[in-house]
């Protein structure tokens, strides 16, 4: 599992978008988001660069959380 900061996540919205655009990579990803601190969680067998590349080609700028 690895975490990232994920910026402009303002409503329940976002949360779907980038939860489906982790799932179309991986249909059995988990994937937690927690909106309100800007955090995705994700237990995935696809590479971290593509889901990265999934969520920021929907305007979200991330970055590897610490």
């Amino acid at each position: 599992m690895f975490a990232l900061d994920v910026s402009g996540m303002g409503c329940g919205s976002c949360v779907s978008k980038i939860t489906k655009a982790i799932q179309a990579l991986d249909s059995q990803a988990r994937v937690e988001v927690d909106r309100v601190a800007g955090k995705v969680k994700v237990e995935s067998a696809e590479s971290l660069e593509h889901i990265r590349a999934a969520i920021e080609d929907l305007g979200y700028p991330t970055q590897l959380s610490a």
